[in-house]
Order: C-alpha cells, then structure tokens, then sequence
C-alpha cells in the first residue's frame, strides 16, 4: 500500500474520479434517528411520532484508554487496555405541543421518579438508538438504503438541555439530549 501521492494525483478530475469509485463524497444532511425505547416506560409520546424532528446527531466516538508499559526502563510503550465510548448528543426541533421534550423527560423521570426519587434498575431503563446515514442519490430514507449505519446499545438519555425563548428570536425552538450507552456498532 503506498502512503501519499505523486505529484499528478493532485488534478481535480483526478481527485473527483477516485472519489467516485468510493460512492462520491458524503453529505451531512441526510441521515435519520430511529429511537427504541425501553418496553418498561410509559410515554403519552410514541418514540416512532418524534424521530423525524433530529435536527443533529453525530456518530458516535470510540477512543482506546491507555497506558505506559515500559521494558527494562530503557523505553517506554503507549498500549491500550480497554475501549471507551463517549456520550453523544442529539439535538431535537420542538413542536408546539412540546411532543419531543414530554417524551424525552418521561424517559428521565421513567429512570428517577421525581416523586420517590428512586432509581429504576439499570436493565429497566436502557433501550437503543440507531443512526443511520444515506447517499446523496436516495430518493427513501429507509433502513435498506442506507451507506453507513450505527446502533447505540443499552442507550439511555443522561440529561435534557434547557430551551431557551427570547423575543428577538425567530429561529426554530430546540434542545439537546446527551446520550449513553454501553457500546456502538456497525450494522450491515
């Protein structure tokens, strides 16, 4: 495998063309968020209502944790020793019910009821979240079609973002959901 390029690798038809023969360079803006909630929380809001308004999302990060071995004290080695994952964000258009706030905070009182404030056990409150990202020339968004697609396992959210009004805003109202999760993998 040659690492770099000759000096008649930088023309721009040269560029497009390799770029081609990989599907053509990715956009942002299509992509879809399809979220399953745990069987256990009751929500007036169905997840399947509100999916559609993820205005953000970014795949999620893997990061390897690690650590100096050294050998005879005459070196010393970076090596990993366990995988980390970071928590992720989701940023929501709300609707004038408030439709994606009511089922996002149902979740979070599903996990601590603000009444008792008992903890619902961990396996009670975890679901998935599946991000899914879509070539330029799809017509559908559906799963099938997809180039590239994630799922976010044993998700649950771990805090809601505040939205903020003012008067001279005229700007769609929106907020955040920070997510985590045990692990991510690539669907095929």
């Amino acid at each position: 495998m040659t690492v770099g390029a000759s000096p008649g690798d930088f023309g721009i038809s040269k560029f497009m063309s390799k770029v081609e023969t990989l599907g053509g360079i990715a956009k942002k803006n299509k992509f879809t968020v399809q979220v399953t909630p745990p069987t256990s929380l009751v929500s007036e809001i169905q997840a399947s209502k509100i999916n559609f308004l993820a205005k953000a999302v970014s795949f999620p990060a893997r990061t390897l944790g690690t650590t100096t071995y050294r050998s005879g004290g005459r070196f010393a080695l970076n090596v990993p020793y366990e995988t980390t994952y970071e928590a992720m964000s989701l940023t929501l258009v709300n609707t004038n019910d408030h439709a994606p706030r009511i089922f996002w905070t149902d979740w979070l009182e599903h996990i601590q009821s603000m009444d008792s404030y008992n903890m619902q056990y961990y396996k009670k409150f975890i679901g998935s979240i599946k991000i899914s990202h879509y070539a330029e020339d799809m017509l559908f968004a559906e799963e099938s079609f997809s180039s590239y697609q994630v799922t976010l396992h044993d998700a649950w959210p771990k805090g809601i973002g505040a939205i903020e009004y003012s008067w001279e805003g005229t700007e769609f109202s929106g907020f955040d959901v920070d997510i985590l999760y045990s692990r991510w993998t690539k669907n095929d």
